[in-house]
C-alpha cells in the first residue's frame, strides 16, 4: 500500500504509539482503499486542478468507482452505510491529497443524504443508483442577501401549472455548472406551513439554469461560483419533501453533515501541510552544519505545536462523529449535535490557519514558492469565512452558554 500521507514518523515509532487517525476501529479496509485512490488519482490531479482552476471530475469518478459515491446511504440502496464516522474519516483522508475534490465530495454527500432523508422512495430509486455510479449532486442555498447565514433565503418559487416557477440567485454553489443536479432551497409563497422554505431538485441541463465562473484564492477546483435560476420550471415530481417545512432538514441533515464534513476537510488539510513540512525539513540538509532542518530544536518545537493542534481537532472530529452515529442509532435528530458541531467547525477552521502558517515557517523560503505548502495554506483559509462563519458560530456558542436563543 502507498504510504500514509499523514504519517509523522517512521513505521517503527507508529507501531509503538498508535496515531489518532487509526483510533476508530472497523474502518481499516475503507481507509486503505481511500488512501490508495488518493495516492493514485487525487494527488497527481490536485496541482493541475489548482493551477488551471479545473473541476476534478476524474478524481470524483475515481471516488465513486472505489465505492465512495454514496458513503452514508444504507447498503440496501447501493451505498456504503459507513455513517457519520466513516464520512469524517474519508473526508479527512481525501483532504490531505486534494482539498478541492474533498469539498465537492463533502457537499455532494450532504446533498445525497438530504435527498435520501427528505425524498420519497421513488426519488431515492431515481437518483441514488446514478449517484453510486458517479453522478454528482449539489446544494444551491446561499444567497447574496443572507451573507454568512445560508438558510434565510429570499427567493421564491410560486406554483405554476403542475409544478413551480423558480427564480433564484445563489451566491456560492459548490460544483456550480458541473453537478448533475442541485437541491435548490427557496420559499413557497403558497405554502400553508409557518416555515415556507422548500427544496426543489433541479437538473443542470434545464433551461434557465446559469452558472458563472469561479476564480478564488483557494479551493480553486471546486467551482463554488454563483448560479442563477431564471424562470426554471420544476415539476411537482421534483419537489423534495413538503411544500414548505424544509427548515427541519436544514437543522437535522444539511447543517450537521456540512459542518462535520467541512471540519474533517480543514483537519485533513492541516495534517497534510504539517506532514509535508516535516518531510521537507528531514530532507533539507544545511551544507555549513551538515544537519537537516529537522535537527534544530526550535523547528521540532514548532512541529510539535502544529501536530498537537491537529490532534486536538481530530479528537473532537471523531468524538462528534461518534455522537452523531449514536444519535442515529437511538432514533434521535442530529439537531441535538449542533452545539458540538459549531465548536468543531470553529476549532478546525481556526487551527488549519495556524498549522499551515507553521508549516510555511518550517519550510522557509521553499514553502513560500508555489507548491503543496502554499496550496494547503490557500485552501485551508476558506474554512473560517465559509458560512456559517467562525464569528457567527462563536456568537451562537456564546448565546447558548448563557441561555439566550441563538436565532
Amino acid at each position: 500500500m502507498p504510504a500514509n500521507p499523514t504519517t509523522m514518523a517512521d513505521e517503527s515509532l507508529l507501531m509503538k504509539v498508535p496515531a489518532w487517525w487509526n483510533c476508530m476501529t472497523g474502518f481499516e479496509e475503507m481507509r486503505d482503499k481511500a488512501r490508495l485512490v488518493s495516492e493514485q488519482v487525487l494527488r497527481p490531479n490536485a496541482e493541475i486542478s489548482d493551477r488551471e482552476g479545473t473541476y476534478p471530475r476524474a478524481s470524483l469518478q475515481a471516488l465513486a468507482d472505489a465505492g465512495f459515491g454514496a458513503v452514508t446511504i444504507p447498503k440496501e440502496y447501493g451505498g456504503l452505510g459507513a455513517g457519520c464516522s466513516g464520512f469524517a474519516i474519508l473526508a479527512e483522508i481525501f483532504a490531505g491529497y486534494c482539498a478541492s475534490t474533498t469539498m465537492v465530495w463533502v457537499m455532494h454527500t450532504a446533498a445525497v443524504q438530504t435527498l435520501f432523508m427528505a425524498g420519497s422512495e421513488e426519488q431515492r430509486q431515481r437518483y441514488i443508483p446514478h449517484v453510486v455510479r458517479g453522478q454528482i449532486g449539489g446544494l444551491a442555498f446561499s444567497e447574496p442577501a443572507t451573507g454568512g447565514h445560508f438558510w434565510n433565503v429570499v427567493s421564491k418559487a410560486p406554483r405554476h401549472g403542475d409544478g413551480y416557477l423558480l427564480n433564484a440567485h445563489k451566491s456560492f454553489v459548490t460544483s456550480a455548472g458541473e453537478a448533475d443536479w442541485y437541491i435548490v432551497e427557496t420559499n413557497s409563497p403558497d405554502s400553508p406551513l409557518s416555515d415556507p422554505l422548500m427544496f426543489l431538485i433541479v437538473e443542470n441541463n434545464q433551461e434557465g439554469v446559469v452558472a458563472f465562473p469561479f476564480d478564488a484564492l483557494g479551493l480553486r477546483g471546486n467551482n463554488s461560483g454563483p448560479m442563477k435560476f431564471n424562470d426554471v420550471f420544476v415539476s411537482e415530481h421534483n419537489r423534495l419533501g413538503e411544500e414548505g417545512g424544509a427548515g427541519f432538514y436544514n437543522d437535522t441533515v444539511i447543517d450537521p453533515f456540512f459542518l462535520l464534513g467541512s471540519s474533517a476537510c480543514w483537519i485533513g488539510i492541516a495534517q497534510g501541510a504539517i506532514s509535508t513540512a516535516v518531510d521537507n525539513a528531514k530532507k533539507k540538509i544545511h551544507a555549513d552544519t551538515g544537519q537537516s532542518v529537522a535537527n534544530y530544536q526550535v523547528i521540532r518545537h514548532e512541529m510539535a505545536k502544529a501536530q498537537i493542534l491537529v490532534d486536538s481537532a481530530r479528537s473532537m472530529l471523531y468524538r462528534v462523529a461518534e455522537k452523531m452515529d449514536e444519535a442515529t442509532r437511538k432514533g434521535e435528530l442530529l439537531s441535538s449535535c449542533l452545539y458540538p458541531l459549531w465548536e468543531l467547525k470553529t476549532h478546525a477552521a481556526d487551527i488549519v490557519i495556524e498549522v499551515t502558517n507553521k508549516a510555511l515557517q518550517i519550510s522557509g523560503g521553499r514553502g513560500y514558492l508555489k507548491g503543496n505548502i502554499e496550496r494547503f495554506m490557500r485552501d485551508g483559509r476558506a474554512g473560517a469565512i465559509m458560512g456559517p462563519t467562525n464569528e457567527v458560530l462563536r456568537e451562537w456558542i456564546g448565546r447558548t452558554m448563557i441561555g439566550v436563543p441563538w436565532l
